[in-house]
């Protein structure tokens, strides 16, 4: 008797080229993240991540400016800070913007996402007993990070139709300008549409990778940003 009968059928994962991994976490996340456990990628996510943000920043940089120009002013006449300190000030500001910023715009999110990719790790591989490289959750991570970029190019016409940067997509909304440095407003920012759409998709992501349930990897995602938004809401009013 053929001794292959007795063997258990083996899963086989679809491959995907870069560009069907980049639209299949909009179209078909699960098989597309579950690829990623055999071949793992981050290089394209990373560039088209990187292209968006320059776009919205050259775009948006007139407008980026004058508002960062004119709460700065407000606080420094705050201080009583005279006439020439705060040219002077303003000056600075507004060179770094435009040399900097470029920069910045690049470099501090693929920072972040390291992070955010080594805390997941950690979670995924201490805490909850799972066993997957760096390399696989960053690939994940740096995907599911798109949703970012689809929030930006969908804001982006309209702060440029309003010609402001106070353009939302968050339960802030619902609260008054008055209470823009309050801590509810600042926790309540953290809660748009785009931050929970990335929160699905990394779950479904991490999900696959450790061959988890979704439901189990949402609670734990849900759980670390909870605590990122309480922190970073009272550091944000603390210092508004």
């Amino acid at each position: 008797m053929n001794s292959n009968l007795n063997e258990e059928p083996r899963e086989e994962t679809q491959k995907f080229s870069g560009l069907q991994k980049i639209i299949g976490v909009f179209t078909s996340p699960g098989k597309t993240f579950a690829s990623m456990a055999q071949d793992p990628s981050w290089l394209l996510p990373i560039i088209i991540f990187a292209a968006v943000n320059l776009i919205f920043l050259f775009t948006a940089q007139d407008i980026i400016i004058q508002e960062t120009l004119t709460q700065q002013e407000e606080k420094m006449l705050e201080q009583g800070m005279d006439s020439e300190q705060i040219g002077q000030a303003l000056a600075t500001t507004e060179k770094f913007i435009k040399y900097a910023s470029p920069i910045t715009a690049v470099v501090v999110p693929l920072i972040i996402l390291l992070i955010v990719s080594a805390v997941f790790l950690f979670v995924g591989n201490v805490v909850m007993g799972g066993s997957v490289t760096f390399k696989q959750l960053f690939s994940v991570t740096a995907h599911s990070w798109l949703i970012f970029s689809l929030g930006a190019l969908i804001v982006l016409p309209i702060v440029l139709a309003k010609d402001t940067m106070q353009v939302s997509f968050s339960l802030s909304t619902l609260m008054s300008e008055e209470s823009e440095g309050t801590f509810i407003y600042q926790l309540l920012s953290k809660l748009d549409i785009f931050a929970i759409g990335w929160i699905a998709v990394q779950s479904i992501g991490l999900a696959a990778i450790y061959k988890m349930k979704t439901q189990e990897m949402a609670t734990a995602i849900i759980s670390l940003y909870a605590i990122y938004a309480i922190v970073a809401s009272a550091i944000g009013s603390a210092f508004s």
